[in-house]
This record gives structure tokens, C-alpha cells and sequence, in this order.
């Protein structure tokens, strides 16, 4: 691993082939080049990209995931565990096969150790990937400063790797089993996190739905998943994202709503006093089963709306008079009858009772 470029040597030769061009190719372009002429350079994180090739880094292991095994096609068994490393300017992930997975499960790698790796860049689902074999990684007797930049709520997009947040419960949300297609039973939970930006559902497997998790607590999440659900934007944590309890305070005030500026397709939080009451209905779902559903009014200074109730949110009703305030957070805005709007509380809404004085 001797002879190579370091990080600095990378910058001015990627800035010289720019200039020896003319413009005719930009620093990525450049980069690339480079880096096919020289064979190995040794970057910091945040210059690797899945052009560059053979790369040379320093990073501290973040998280590892669990090690996976795979069937291949000739029938063979091939394993494979994902890495986290960090170092002062980012973080990124390191791919071991099959040998190489060794490393983890004689604990040879663990999470707070300094490695120098050796691999291949390449283009991964969820960013640049660096991937390796079991003489590309050994433990080095340094220890290096990490960055691990937290995400805000309102920058998460959809189908990204490597989240990092600091976020606060709002709502803890309960642990629920299901049933795995081989049989075997499972643990899922949901729970709401805010921050000054917004909020967001993050979901929790397995052990981790187990964690203790109260409301008000702050949650720090460390290379999550985000994907696209029902239009909404949620996170999820594997094997290979870390969750652990914050010391940090996070601020969150929940935006209300006002009746008269509610939007179609929005999720929107409202606060509003019942002013109409229709009976509960029961009906049957396609696999048989009964449901029960209600509507009922709310109203504010600015307006007027209907609101249906679901299943268990239809209990509210027993006991509900008008003049009862009602804070609604979560609902989902949609058009009704006659071009009016309507809220629909699915099973991601809260619903807080007042009781009359």
C-alpha cells in the first residue's frame, strides 16, 4: 500500500489535467482520469466517488451490520457484511465477501477501531460503495477525528443509505408482532421523531423494537434508510444502522393547522371543537373481518370540517358531546363529497381528547 498518491498530490494532479484541457472536461471527469493513471490514490471520504477506482482510505468503523448469507446461482453459498466507516469528512460503506466476513465474526473488526482499506469503488444502491477483499483491510493504531453530519427531518429524501439523525420522540408507538412467511414471528414498532423542520415515522425490528423508548426522549439514528411509503417519506434501521438514546435536547413545535388553509393530499394537524356527530357504522372488510367507522365535525375560527374515524379512533365516540376539543395530528386531507374537504384518520393519526369542564 506504499506506492500512491496521498489526498493532496490527488487535488493538484485532478486540478492540472483541468487546466491541460482547456475545459474540456470538468474536476469529476478529471478525477477519474487521474485516478486510471496513477492506479491507487489514498483520499479522504468525502473524495471518493464510484469513478475513482483503486482507492487507499483511513476510517473509523462506525457500525456493522449483521453478515449475511446468499445462495448463488451455481448453487454455491457466498456471505457477505456491510461496514460503516468515518473519518473528519464524511462516512462511507465498505462491502466484505465471503473470507472476508471472517474479520467480523472472529471480532477481528468492531465498532471504535481505525482501519486502512484497500478497494474498488463502485456505484451501490445507496451511494458509493467501497468493496474489498480479506487483504485490502487491517487495523491501524490511529485514532482520527469523525464527521457524521445529521440530517434535518425536511432534507430526508426517499431511497437514501446512510441517514444520520438526531431526532425527538413524539410518539413511542408499540411493539406488535407479525408473522414471517417461514412462520417465524417478528417484532415491529413505529414511532414518530421531530425536529425544528418537520417529523417523520421511523420504523424499529426485531430487537430494536424492544429498545426502551419513551415520549420526549431524543433518538440518535446512524446510517437508517429512508424509502417512500403511501406518499410519505419514513426511515428504517437494519442490522447495519445504529439507534441509541441522546444526550442532545431537540426542539419541536407542532404546526397547527387552521381549518380554512387545509390542502388536499397533505398531512395536517389540526385543532378544532366538535360541532357535529353521525352514528357508527359497522362494515366488512374483503377478508371477512368487521370494521367500524364514524364521522364527526370540527370546527375552528376559520371553518368547517368532517372527519372520519377508524376502527379504534371510532372509541372517541362513546362519551363524545359537542363542545369536546379535539387536537387531531397526522390526518390525512382529502376531497369529499360535494368537492369538500375531509379528514381521514388512518392508523398514523393521533387523536387527543379534552374533556368539557
Amino acid at each position: 500500500m506504499s506506492d500512491h498518491l496521498s489526498a493532496e498530490e490527488f487535488e493538484t494532479r485532478v486540478d492540472e489535467k483541468v487546466a491541460l484541457m482547456g475545459g474540456l472536461c470538468d474536476k469529476r471527469t478529471a478525477a477519474m482520469l487521474v485516478a486510471r493513471e496513477f492506479g491507487v490514490v489514498e483520499l479522504k471520504i468525502n473524495q471518493i466517488k464510484p469513478e475513482t477506482g483503486k482507492v487507499i482510505f483511513l476510517g473509523k468503523v462506525l457500525s456493522i451490520s449483521d453478515i449475511h448469507e446468499f445462495n448463488r446461482n451455481d448453487g454455491s453459498q457466498g456471505r457477505v457484511v456491510n461496514l460503516s466507516l468515518g473519518d473528519d469528512t464524511g462516512s462511507i460503506r465498505v462491502v466484505l465477501w465471503d473470507d472476508a466476513t471472517k474479520l467480523v465474526s472472529d471480532e477481528h473488526i468492531k465498532v471504535g477501531l481505525t482501519l486502512k482499506v484497500a478497494g474498488f469503488t463502485r456505484d451501490g444502491y445507496f451511494g458509493t460503495e467501497i468493496t474489498v477483499d480479506h487483504g485490502g483491510i487491517e487495523e491501524v493504531n490511529t485514532d482520527i477525528d469523525t464527521r457524521i453530519s445529521p440530517h434535518k427531518i425536511s432534507e430526508i429524501q426517499p431511497d437514501v443509505g446512510d441517514v444520520n439523525l438526531v431526532a425527538r420522540v413524539l410518539d413511542s408507538g408499540d411493539v406488535r408482532e407479525f408473522q414471517r412467511k417461514d412462520g417465524s414471528l417478528g417484532l415491529v414498532r413505529s414511532v414518530i421523531l421531530g425536529d425544528q423542520t418537520g417529523k417523520i415515522r421511523l420504523t424499529l425490528w426485531n430487537e430494536k423494537a424492544e429498545m426502551v423508548i419513551d415520549e420526549g426522549d431524543s433518538l440518535e439514528l446512524i446510517n437508517a434508510l429512508s424509502r417512500e411509503r403511501y406518499g410519505q417519506v419514513e426511515l428504517q434501521v437494519g442490522g447495519y444502522s445504529v439507534v441509541k438514546k441522546s444526550d442532545l435536547h431537540v426542539d419541536y413545535e407542532e404546526t397547527i393547522t387552521s381549518i380554512s388553509d387545509l390542502k388536499s393530499g397533505s398531512i395536517s394537524s389540526i385543532t378544532g371543537f366538535v360541532t357535529g356527530l353521525e352514528e357508527v357504522r359497522t362494515f366488512e372488510r374483503d377478508d371477512g373481518t368487521l370494521g367500524k367507522v364514524a364521522n364527526i365535525y370540527l370546527s375552528d375560527q376559520s371553518g368547517r370540517v368532517r372527519v372520519t374515524l377508524w376502527n379504534d379512533h371510532v372509541k372517541l365516540i362513546d362519551g363524545l358531546d359537542i363542545g369536546h376539543k379535539i387536537e387531531l395530528i397526522d390526518g390525512k386531507v382529502k376531497d369529499g363529497w360535494n368537492n369538500e374537504l375531509e379528514i381521514n384518520c388512518g392508523w398514523g393519526t393521533k387523536v387527543n381528547l379534552t374533556p368539557l369542564e
